[in-house]
């Protein structure tokens, strides 16, 4: 039965994660969906993930563990377990996250009956340690116009819990994943060009607070970018949203002068953005860090 199951890839890239880590590779382990391979980079621990990761690949044969003997950043780490996948279907998983049992079955149903999807994914719900912060936004792309779903993508994203779903391998690896911060929005309207997107809400990509995900200023730290793109976020992804609408060989098929209105247009709505959303976003971080109260101040 196994054999006529499309295989799936589940990527997970670490960095000194020995505390939560096992849990997001059981949570991998423990779908009920048999045919899947997880592909493991670390990208030079200095604690002991290394060795966890090992001990998983000996004891497993789905897991392949690459140890990596420098730290290449974030994005290298993320591209290299996309590049050593084998499966029809892949996903990335974080080092500190964590899956529902049925995620990858019911992602595959989905895939498999509708070629027109490039990309399924569950609701992204946020934790703090095992309290629930908050649930992430949920939406669709199922216009039949790539552009169209691409502006809707950019007017609709926020946390990008969809960067965690499940995508057509052979579409994932014709992209190329940008060193910027949002470098995961790129991508997603990349696929969302390709095909249409669907996401559910009956089943999760649980999500840990307080790694990268807790600010921009450590989102470009991890990136090796300046503090600049830290202090002006939203401003840093519109530039490079604009850039990538007219260079990216994705969209080189459609023609100049179009692929600068539609950058330009997608530009304005990532202003908008910031002005609209991005404060709100801050003030419910610093509520999450306990800054945002009378009493804190």
């Amino acid at each position: 039965m196994t054999s006529r199951l499309p295989l799936v890839s589940i990527g997970i890239p670490t960095y000194n994660r020995v505390d939560l880590l096992k849990r997001s590779i059981e949570s991998a382990l423990n779908q009920d969906y048999e045919s899947i391979e997880i592909i493991i980079s670390d990208n030079a621990s200095k604690d002991v993930t290394a060795e966890i990761c090992y001990n998983y690949s000996k004891k497993n044969a789905q897991i392949t563990f690459i140890p990596n003997l420098i730290n290449h950043g974030s994005t290298a780490n993320f591209s290299k377990v996309l590049n050593n996948a084998k499966g029809q279907y892949f996903m990335w998983l974080g080092d500190d996250d964590w899956i529902d049992p049925t995620y990858v079955s019911r992602c595959v149903v989905l895939l498999e009956g509708n070629k027109a999807l490039s990309l399924v994914s569950g609701m992204p719900r946020y934790y703090r340690g095992c309290k629930k912060i908050y649930d992430g936004k949920v939406f669709n792309l199922l216009s039949d116009f790539p552009w169209s779903r691409v502006l809707s993508y950019y007017w609709n994203v926020s946390d990008n819990g969809m960067f965690y779903g499940l995508m057509r391998t052979q579409q994932i690896k014709q992209l190329k994943m940008k060193n910027t911060i949002g470098g995961d929005w790129l991508l997603i309207a990349e696929i969302a060009f390709f095909g249409k997107v669907l996401a559910l809400r009956d089943f999760a990509v649980h999500r840990e607070l307080g790694g990268a995900t807790l600010s921009y200023k450590k989102i470009a730290s991890t990136l090796g970018l300046s503090s600049l793109h830290g202090l002006f976020p939203m401003t840093s992804i519109a530039c490079a949203t604009f850039s990538d609408v007219i260079n990216s060989p994705t969209y080189k098929m459609r023609p100049p002068f179009e692929r600068i209105l539609v950058g330009f247009a997608i530009f304005v709505v990532i202003i908008i953005k910031s002005l609209v959303i991005y404060p709100k976003a801050v003030i419910r971080h610093l509520k999450f860090l306990g800054l945002g109260s009378k009493k804190s101040l």
